[in-house]
């Protein structure tokens, strides 16, 4: 199980402790921007976004991993978009993740394979798939 915790250290800085040996603390220092620019950061969004594409993206590269092969390039991105619900609140309905492997050719078709087992998603995006669209794009360049 992981926990995270959260620490508003003062009116620009929040601190989260995220425990683990890689990421030990993520802090959010705002005091550069206006009030107005920070209610424009989508921080939420964003770490969403990062979640899902720190847990799909380990996912497929150990899964090609498994499969004897290695992974010379792997970039991704990932697009949150939100939309009122019938009582007019805001609520995140649709996660696009975009993302690109570098194989060798003779890889095409672990290539395949992996890919339409990642149509499913990882344990992060597939549970996001309960409450809102995620909507994969996966795409080999051959190296």
């Amino acid at each position: 199980m992981s926990t995270v915790y959260f620490e508003r250290l003062d009116e620009n800085r929040d601190k989260f402790n995220v425990g683990a040996k890689a990421v030990p603390e993520i802090i959010m220092d705002f005091s550069s921007i206006t009030p107005e620019e920070r209610n424009q950061e989508s921080m939420g969004s964003r770490m969403l976004c990062v979640a899902a594409l720190s847990c799909y993206c380990n996912t497929m590269a150990n899964a090609f991993k498994r499969n004897n092969v290695e992974v010379k390039s792997l970039t991704a991105s990932a697009t949150a978009r939100k939309d009122k619900d019938e009582v007019n609140r805001t609520r995140y309905v649709e996660l696009d993740i975009h993302v690109e492997v570098g194989l060798e050719e003779k890889d095409r078709a672990v290539f395949e394979t992996v890919k339409d087992n990642m149509l499913n998603g990882s344990l992060l995006t597939y549970s996001l798939e309960e409450g809102m669209e995620v909507d994969y794009n996966i795409e080999m360049k051959a190296v």
